[in-house]
């Protein structure tokens, strides 16, 4: 159990350093590097690439990360991807990337009802 508490802590630090990263780039209207540091950020701590994850419906990708704290960090990207196209004046595709990390949210509550790191981010975009 220690293990996977120090693997999670990890992950959230991790996560936390590419999304400012990338909302720094965005500050600096460097759209195309921001999304980079963001694709690169979930391939690295995801194991997966952001692509492959980005074709899925929100159920199809919370069930293939497997994991609560995978998921959540994935819509993280997505949310901040969506942060992104907003500060870089295209509001439509972030419209598409909210609702897509809205979808992964709701897959998560549904998949693990209660799971307390999702019901707090999806409260503070509220």
């Amino acid at each position: 159990m220690e293990i996977d508490r120090d693997w999670v802590m990890r992950l959230v630090q991790q996560l936390a350093q590419f999304i400012a990263r990338a909302l720094q780039l965005a500050g600096e209207k460097k759209r195309d590097e921001a999304l980079a540091v963001l694709r690169e950020g979930c391939a690295a701590q995801l194991g997966m690439e952001y692509e492959v994850l980005s074709m899925l419906d929100g159920v199809a990708a919370v069930e293939l990360l497997g994991e609560p704290s995978r998921a959540l960090a994935f819509a993280q990207v997505v949310h901040t991807m969506a942060a992104v196209e907003q500060r870089s004046g295209s509001p439509a595709m972030a419209e598409v990337r909210r609702r897509h990390a809205d979808e992964l949210v709701e897959a998560i509550l549904r998949r693990w009802p209660g799971h307390a790191a999702t019901v707090a981010f999806s409260a503070s975009r509220a």
